[in-house]
């Protein structure tokens, strides 16, 4: 597949940033650019898709954390936040083709990781990134892998900054966007066994962030972090 690289900043996104950690909200469209396996009965190339993913920056929030780096291979990260209450969530649509998250949505931060392109679909080159990413998932990862019978999905959302010092510490969720990144949707699908048998990847054409109103305060948000491909609760991007 022709390497494609989408590269968005915060111009033109129309973000201005600040530093307070809150939930928010992102929506967004994306273009299909590959697809395989189980999802080519669903999806084709080509295909617009839109999502919602309500998802929570601030680190204290989280229902769990993981913030001892992962180095097994092909399940690194740097640090893994899940965010369980029913607040946060993470949807799509193209066409008749659906997904909605049953297991906590997670925020995944991954500071210095290298990746092949092959890993992103050949829509990257390789190279070490600083990348975050807001995972919505179907299955739940327990030791091994621990999946929905005949429905076990993860799609996330990523945001790619151009080098490697977006951020040097990679135990916390940056509030903050880089200057430039690339930012991808990347979909897996999995039999009752755990099995990755089908795996998509589309680059965005949009995303708008608002708010989202938190007990007693509404904060004001508007750097946010724009999130999600790849590591599905410790799986990396392909």
């Amino acid at each position: 597949m022709k390497s494609v690289k989408l590269i968005l900043s915060s111009t033109i996104l129309g973000l201005s940033f600040n530093a307070h950690a809150a939930p928010v909200s992102i929506d967004f469209t994306a273009t299909l650019q590959d697809v395989s396996g189980a999802f080519t009965s669903d999806l084709s190339i080509g295909q617009s898709m839109s999502g919602i993913y309500i998802y929570d920056t601030d680190e204290a929030n989280a229902s769990s954390a993981e913030t001892t780096p992962s180095t097994v291979p092909g399940h690194e990260f740097t640090s893994f936040y899940d965010f369980g209450d029913p607040a946060y969530s993470a949807s799509l649509n193209a066409g008749g083709f659906t997904f909605t998250n049953t297991a906590a949505v997670s925020v995944v931060v991954n500071d210095n990781l290298f990746l092949t392109s092959d890993e992103t679909g050949g829509l990257l080159p390789d190279g070490s990134y600083d990348w975050i990413e807001i995972l919505g998932s179907t299955t739940v990862d327990v030791g091994g892998a621990e999946h929905t019978p005949g429905n076990g999905q993860e799609w996330t959302l990523a945001i790619f900054a151009e080098n490697d010092n977006w951020f040097s510490d990679g135990s916390v969720i940056p509030d903050d966007m880089p200057a430039s990144y690339v930012a991808l949707l990347v979909g897996f699908d999995f039999d009752e066994n755990g099995n990755e048998i089908g795996m998509a990847f589309a680059t965005l054409d949009s995303m708008n962030i608002s708010t989202v109103p938190v007990p007693a305060a509404i904060w004001l948000f508007g750097s946010g972090l724009l999130g999600l491909v790849g590591v599905a609760r410790g799986k990396k991007v392909a």
